[in-house]
């Protein structure tokens, strides 16, 4: 740290990259140092969108590495690369604002989370949903025994644009809930506190834009006898939908709407809004409330519940439905 404030850099120049920085520059504790990529241009492009003329430009990831001044490094690469640059910045003593997926498969995930446990690295992921309003009240009231025994959810990732450059490639994407469901398979879990076991996936190639299926659907079980049923895809003329539906013995949620036991005079739905935005773009995702827990564990010398550990339950069960869907839907229990 300098002058009070946490160093921050940024590494990767995509898309997600905005919601990164915006909120390192509202957050009061955190001074970016610098932003870099592997492309010049995009990285120009972050300057100009957000006026940032006098911080530094890195040439090498390396670079970040080797920088004292850099207390915190964003990492918000093409997929593939996340786990290998994460693993060198856990060694080189960074705390890592990793963006998701962590991974792209089990044997590089596995391997981030033994250096990250090796090095004691503080991390945090960027499964923003769980930040979300909506989230937190649909996780306080389960959690309180609101809807009694959960027993069934269902959860959607639904978003068709033009996806360009690696995320047209399966060996660089992951799959689709890898590259996109991901937040949603997360939120299912985190919602019911419960790990995934179990998972049958299928998939369908639709188009030619992805060499890969851009749809993929999963029959899942929790580890607390709970039942779901997940779907994504990365087309379709369909604009950003992240449906959430639980079902319990005592009540049920739809999104934003709530069927409670405990009103007795209720015989509808009725609707909660705490101001989500329901939109895909990252400038409508609580990137700030997610540094700002945690810059907070930082202060706090602790590492966040939100960390890459609390996701490799979620991660495996996408690695594992793509897997079940290349082989003719087999179950595959969770490891």
């Amino acid at each position: 740290m300098r002058n009070g404030k946490f160093g921050c850099a940024l590494w990767g120049c995509g898309w997600v990259a905005s919601g990164h920085i915006a909120a390192y520059l509202k957050n009061i504790d955190c001074e970016l140092i610098g932003i870099g990529s592997r492309r010049r241009e995009s990285v120009q492009a972050k300057i100009n969108e957000f006026g940032l003329h006098n911080i530094k430009v890195y040439e090498k990831f390396e670079d970040i590495l080797n920088d004292s001044s850099v207390d915190i490094v964003s990492i918000s690469t093409p997929n593939d690369l996340h786990a290998a640059e994460a693993i060198l910045a856990a060694k080189a003593g960074k705390h890592i604002f990793l963006e998701k997926p962590a991974a792209i498969n089990a044997g590089e995930l596995d391997e981030l989370v033994k250096v990250i446990d090796e090095y004691r690295t503080k991390t945090v992921m960027g499964l923003v949903l769980r930040f979300n309003p909506l989230s937190q009240l649909q996780k306080r009231l389960i959690a309180e025994g609101e809807l009694g025994n959960v027993f069934l959810t269902n959860v959607d990732y639904w978003f068709g644009r033009e996806r360009g450059s690696w995320m047209r490639e399966g060996r660089r994407a992951g799959g689709a809930f890898v590259l996109g469901g991901c937040h949603s398979v997360d939120i299912a879990r985190y919602l019911l506190d419960s790990d995934i076991v179990e998972v049958r996936g299928d998939a369908v190639q639709v188009g030619d834009w992805y060499d890969y299926p851009p749809v993929e659907t999963a029959q899942v079980r929790f580890a607390n006898g709970a039942k779901g049923v997940f779907s994504c895809s990365l087309v379709g003329h369909v604009p950003y939908t992240a449906n959430t539906h639980i079902i319990g013995d005592k009540g049920s949620i739809m999104n934003d709407r709530f069927y409670l036991e405990k009103f007795k005079e209720q015989k509808e739905f009725f609707q909660i809004d705490t101001g989500v935005k329901k939109t895909g773009d990252v400038y409508g995702h609580p990137f700030p409330a997610l540094l700002a827990h945690f810059i907070g564990c930082l202060k706090e010398d602790r590492d966040s519940e939100h960390n890459v550990a609390s996701a490799v339950n979620s991660h495996k069960a996408c690695f594992a439905i793509t897997q079940s869907a290349a082989n003719n839907g087999e179950w595959i229990k969770l490891k």
